[in-house]
């Protein structure tokens, strides 16, 4: 029997999330150590597969200040280190994202407004023939 279930609230996530933003606390190990892997914009590396969550992703933007997307194939997840404002891919990631051989499964919005899909989001996945994806702020 398993006794390490790990509870959270939503109202714990945001503040641990808003620590992080002003720098009040620090990324976790598993977390510092993906952002070692993409410090700057528009780098990206590759990752064992469901190694990374929405969740990771909430945190280096909180972090940072700027936008991760989190692609994954068959056998790898892709983070992708964007600007404040955007996730521009290169040729390589976007046509693994055209060919199917990756998905788009997450990307984030660093403004604490009304979380919505940018026009810029909605073009993007219709240049890629994927109909959604997960929106984390």
């Amino acid at each position: 029997m398993n006794n390490n279930i790990l509870l959270s609230s939503s109202k714990s996530y945001r503040i641990a999330l808003e620590s992080v933003r002003q720098n009040i606390a620090g990324l976790n190990k598993h977390r510092q150590s993906l952002l070692s892997r993409v410090p700057h914009t528009n780098y990206w590396a590759k990752f064992k597969v469901n190694s990374i969550t929405t969740k990771d992703l909430a945190f280096l933007s909180a972090a940072s200040s700027d936008e991760f997307a989190l692609l994954r194939g068959k056998h790898e997840d892709i983070l992708f280190h964007g600007s404040r404002y955007h996730c521009e891919m290169d040729d390589v990631l976007i046509d693994l994202l055209i060919q199917n051989k990756i998905s788009l499964i997450a990307h984030t919005h660093v403004d604490c407004g009304i979380l919505m899909p940018s026009k810029d989001d909605r073009i993007f996945l219709q240049t890629i023939n994927q109909k959604d994806s997960i929106l984390v702020s």
